[in-house]
């Protein structure tokens, strides 16, 4: 499972996640002119096999417009601290690893 965490959400979560997921990137890490725009995410993730985990709707319109890969799992808790996130993605692994298994589905949103 290769998760790619999006630029809008701190790159210190990544520390905390690494304990619990084996490959998760920051969109800081990859490859592409910084900063990256969502177009180059998105042709990242769908050329390396990365889902993208993010705040920003703009990957839920590039979802149903390409479709998928990537997929891309929305974060609909703003105003939590990163401890906070990370707790929440930690705690829907299971969620989350059933989506990303899931044939049909391209979009998973946690709240």
């Amino acid at each position: 499972m290769n998760l790619l965490i999006d630029a809008n959400i701190s790159w210190r979560i990544i520390k905390i996640l690494k304990e619990h997921f084996a490959n998760v990137s920051h969109a800081n890490e990859i490859n592409v002119l910084q900063p990256a725009k969502d177009i180059e995410i998105w042709n990242f993730c769908k050329n390396h096999n990365f889902i993208i985990i993010t705040h920003d709707d703009d990957f839920e319109k590039l979802a149903l417009t390409k479709g998928f890969p990537p997929k891309v799992i929305i974060l609909k808790t703003f105003n939590k601290s990163t401890v906070e996130l990370a707790n929440l993605i930690i705690n829907k692994k299971e969620v989350i690893e059933s989506f990303i298994f899931n044939e049909e589905q391209s979009i998973l949103e946690i709240y």
